[in-house]
């Protein structure tokens, strides 16, 4: 089990991410790449020389695209599958209190303030049985965040200084929460432990958040330009 919080990092002016991950003591723990050049969308977690784990797409990225990813070890074993879907900010927004008319009434509104939709992530083990699950909180996915957004919002970068925050859920557990931090030149990420998990769920759980943080970079761009 790994000391709580971790650090993610990687430069803001890369291309493909190499992220480096670090426990709370600083200790440097492994690094995440995605490979450039496959016929899959393919992640590979590396300590040293050593390959822990991959995350590779179910789906070529050539002909299809990729929503269904396998978290595998370095032996090849599946851990789990990981399915991304969409989630808008108004999704947990409550207009009149009754659960089908407020779906109703959050499309209506999504469609009028053309609202475009952040990514959410289905953790499933290799039945396809939900385990849990990554999502972000509606509130901090807000540009009214931002100090100063009625004049920030104009910039073309405006979508980086946005920090929004993932519940990862377990069950009916949030056992982790993944805040981004308020950065320029390096994207950061803090994972904090909530409640209590197993080393079996950890395995598929790092992986799976860092799948997150690879495609969360480009969801706020399409969310905000």
């Amino acid at each position: 089990m790994f000391q709580y919080p971790l650090t993610f990092s990687f430069s803001a002016l890369a291309i493909t991410p190499s992220i480096e991950v670090k426990d709370a003591n600083g200790k440097g723990l492994f690094k995440a790449i995605k490979k450039l050049i496959s016929s899959k969308e393919e992640i590979e977690i590396t300590s040293g020389a050593q390959m822990l784990y991959k995350v590779i797409s179910q789906e070529s990225r050539i002909t299809e695209i990729p929503s269904n990813w396998d978290v595998k070890t370095s032996d090849g074993q599946i851990l789990g599958v990981v399915d991304d879907d969409f989630i808008s900010a108004l999704d947990k927004m409550k207009f009149a209190g009754n659960s089908v008319l407020d779906g109703m009434l959050q499309m209506r509104a999504q469609r009028s303030m053309h609202l475009r939709s952040a990514k959410m992530y289905w953790l499933k083990d290799t039945s396809g049985k939900q385990l849990g699950f990554i999502t972000p909180d509606s509130n901090s996915l807000l540009i009214e965040q931002i100090p100063l957004y009625p004049i920030i919002k104009q910039l073309p970068f405006a979508y980086r200084l946005i920090t929004p925050k993932y519940y990862i859920q377990l069950g009916d557990k949030t056992v982790m929460t993944l805040q981004k931090q308020r950065t320029f030149l390096i994207d950061t990420y803090t994972l904090a432990a909530n409640d209590k998990f197993t080393d079996a769920d950890e395995k598929l759980l790092i992986p799976s958040v860092i799948l997150a943080i690879v495609y969360e970079r480009q969801q706020l761009k399409d969310l905000y330009t």
